[in-house]
């Protein structure tokens, strides 16, 4: 990421010139490159409940864990001049990335996560912004925050993008060569639709939640920067490859995390009339959950067109084994409360290959239940299905392919489409708002 610094350190380096105008050309040009390495990095922007008026930006620095954090927004470009910004927020949560032994091993410089919440924002709104760590500005970026009206508008969905390439690597190093691909179509997809509010991810982003993996993820993530250093905000889920500590610390929801710790389950609005539902199988899915679960399906429901749930462990795998407990206990414990409201689409990862189910009630197929789609697609390599499941017969189908899908909500449906890597048209198919009584 090219950086634009402050004034303040423009004059910082004119000093550090000056007193090391003595050494070799080799010195001088480590002064540099360890100006960069501290400079603000892997800047994104996380939604939770309310994206209309909230949302949380975080960024890493290395090596040096620094004094003072804080973000300048503004809904007009002041073309990185932080004190032209009109608004500014220090960070709320700071602290050291934890390392384990293989990130030594690795050799992954020492990270250090940054959060600031802002809050009071106008919807559908963009606002502009440049983060600061101890006099040491980023480029400015921009997001749109989320809509409140119900106008159209899509989100990109995806799972499962944790490695891949010609010759898969389990450690931290990269080429992640399909992922980067991946990112790159995101990013093309981006720019061609502005409509596109988000981005849906259905966990498992590296191969652990430790920096080693985390790290590669934030820098090939840079690839998915739009237009104009456009940043595309991410709704966030926690799958089986995320349970190390990390993920707690790099993936900050900001007031859902203070309120319920880091379970990872949240309704977010989209618009006046579309709520989706993230949850998290790597906790237990019956007591608390369940019970919240229930409650703000029914709630939802009774207040939106659209209601969508997503998370990682498929109820209706097609790769692993459909008794298993793991996929059986999403079956049996939520399930039944997503047929009960009338949820409109589900999304699932973890599988590793393209998928949509006919639409599924009682255990069986009905043309009133629900599609599941998935099962993860953005770069890890892809399965081979199994056939014989009885959910993706005509017309659901499977195939192994990396795949983002686009959803657009408006008033009539809502249209799924899966593209492939090259950019092609994989699956598209509609759904037609519920006959509610």
């Amino acid at each position: 990421m090219k950086l634009s610094y402050s004034a303040a350190l423009a004059s910082f380096l004119f000093f550090s010139f000056f007193f090391i105008s003595c050494k070799s050309k080799e010195e001088k040009q480590q002064v540099l490159i360890d100006e960069a390495e501290i400079a603000p990095r892997h800047l994104r922007v996380v939604w939770a409940e309310d994206p209309s008026s909230n949302a949380v930006i975080s960024w890493t620095t290395l090596h040096e864990h620094g004094k003072n954090h804080k973000v300048y927004f503004d809904t007009i470009s002041k073309e990185g001049e932080k004190l032209d910004y009109a608004f500014q927020t220090l960070a709320s949560k700071n602290g050291s990335i934890s390392l384990v032994d293989e990130d030594f091993k690795e050799g992954v410089p020492q990270g250090y996560y940054h959060h600031a919440d802002l809050n009071n924002l106008k919807p559908s709104t963009a606002y502009y912004f440049v983060v600061e760590s101890d006099d040491l500005v980023s480029d400015e970026f921009y997001f749109i925050s989320g809509p409140e009206d119900d106008s159209e508008f899509s989100v990109l969905w995806g799972g499962d993008s944790r490695m891949g390439g010609p010759e898969p690597r389990y450690a931290g190093r990269t080429p992640h060569v399909d992922r980067q691909e991946m990112n790159k179509r995101i990013k093309a997809l981006i720019d061609e639709d502005p409509n596109i509010i988000a981005f849906i991810h259905g966990a498992d982003y590296g191969t652990t939640a430790d920096w080693r993996h985390l790290f590669w993820w934030f820098e090939d993530h840079e690839i998915v920067i739009g237009e104009g250093n456009r940043l595309l905000p991410l709704i966030l889920s926690r799958g089986n490859h995320d349970m190390q500590t990390g993920f707690e610390e790099n993936f900050w929801l900001g007031d859902t995390q203070r309120k319920r710790g880091f379970d990872y389950y949240f309704s977010t609005q989209l618009g006046s009339q579309a709520a989706m539902i993230t949850l998290n199988t790597e906790i237990s899915v019956a007591g608390d959950q369940r019970d919240w679960l229930e409650e703000n399906l029914a709630s939802k429901r009774k207040e939106n067109k659209w209601l969508l749930v997503n998370y990682h462990r498929p109820a209706y795998p097609v790769v692993k084994d459909f008794e298993n407990a793991t996929f059986k206990r999403v079956r049996e414990t939520w399930v039944p409360y997503f047929e009960k409201y009338n949820v409109d689409l589900a999304l699932e990862s973890d599988g590793h290959i393209l998928k949509r189910t006919v639409p599924i009630r009682n255990n069986k197929y009905d043309e009133t239940g629900i599609v599941y789609i998935g099962e993860g697609g953005l770069g890890v390599p892809q399965r081979v299905a199994d056939s014989t499941r009885w959910f993706i017969q005509p017309p659901g189908f499977a195939m192994s392919a990396h795949n983002v899908q686009k959803l657009t909500f408006s008033k009539d449906f809502i249209k799924i489409k899966a593209f492939g890597m090259d950019g092609g048209i994989l699956d598209q198919f509609e759904v037609k708002p519920r006959k509610m009584d």
